[in-house]
């Protein structure tokens, strides 16, 4: 979890564990998550627009969809609300705000494995794999709806096709994640800064979040060096280097890339794991 403990040699409080539940079921609670009541529609819209990423939909499929019946909550930022452990009964859809997956070493130090954007469902996986091996947890102030697994399964057993695009979904997933293991162990880390700003630029594009030049950006300098196996200097100096050569500029929360060819070169990225057009 996010919560102070003693501080660490990053200058950061590392996090409190929370301690394992054996065998429950997940429910999310507590006095800072409120529900915010009948916007069905909301999630039922995001996520037929992710699905239609590989094409359109039938009339039947988009009408199950429409008739799926989500929990939509707000969640404070820098909030946990699946732990590892956990066995949740449902699956969430991020509508708004940022996401990350996590685990952590036993000394308290948090690796990001994931970010995940509004559209993305960061633990489909808990249709199956029952028990939770890392954590789920905001960013920022998001917006989260959740879905029964049983709603789920009923509704891919009725449809063949959607059943194929929520399979897809989660190869993307680990697409995504033989591209994290070659950044993270083969570039240096100012490449490593420029291939993983490539990377969110053509996901929030992909979901209509960009404009001209940039795109919103809540991860502070310490969580990025979470994701990308780097000390917050290590970061700093790199964004200096990005900066400095003309290339990006990371200020107040957005990030604004200034000249696209160069940064991607530098970063060796290749948008082909991502399977934005397939």
């Amino acid at each position: 979890m996010f919560l102070d403990a003693q501080a660490n040699g990053s200058g950061r409080a590392g996090p409190v564990l929370p301690a394992r539940r054996e065998g429950g079921e997940n429910q999310m609670g507590g006095e800072n998550v409120s529900t915010v009541i009948n916007r069905s529609d909301d999630a039922n819209d995001m996520l037929a627009r992710r699905l239609r990423a590989a094409g359109s939909l039938s009339t039947m499929d988009e009408v199950m969809l429409s008739r799926l019946h989500w929990d939509v909550v707000d969640i404070p930022a820098k909030t946990d609300f699946l732990n590892e452990g956990d066995r949740p009964n449902r699956c969430c859809l991020l509508i708004d705000g940022l996401i990350i997956r996590s685990n952590f070493t036993q000394a308290g130090e948090r690796q990001i494995q994931s970010v995940h954007i509004p559209g993305d469902m960061p633990d489909l996986q808990s249709l199956h794999l029952k028990q939770m091996d890392h954590y789920i947890g905001t960013v920022s102030p998001c917006r989260v709806a959740f879905i029964s697994h049983d709603a789920i399964l009923c509704t891919l057993e009725r449809s063949k096709d959607l059943t194929a695009r929520f399979w897809r979904e989660t190869l993307i997933d680990a697409a995504l994640y033989r591209a994290i293991i070659v950044r993270n162990a083969r570039l240096g880390s100012t490449e490593r800064l420029a291939h993983f700003i490539c990377e969110m630029w053509c996901r929030f594009d992909a979901v209509g979040l960009t404009d001209a030049s940039g795109f919103p950006f809540a991860m502070t300098q310490e969580m990025v060096g979470q994701v990308l196996g780097l000390s917050i200097v290590s970061v700093n100096r790199s964004m200096q280097m990005l900066r400095a050569e003309g290339l990006v500029v990371w200020d107040r929360g957005r990030i604004d890339i200034l000249d696209w060819n160069r940064l991607a070169g530098l970063g060796q990225f290749d948008p082909t794991f991502l399977h934005l057009n397939d």
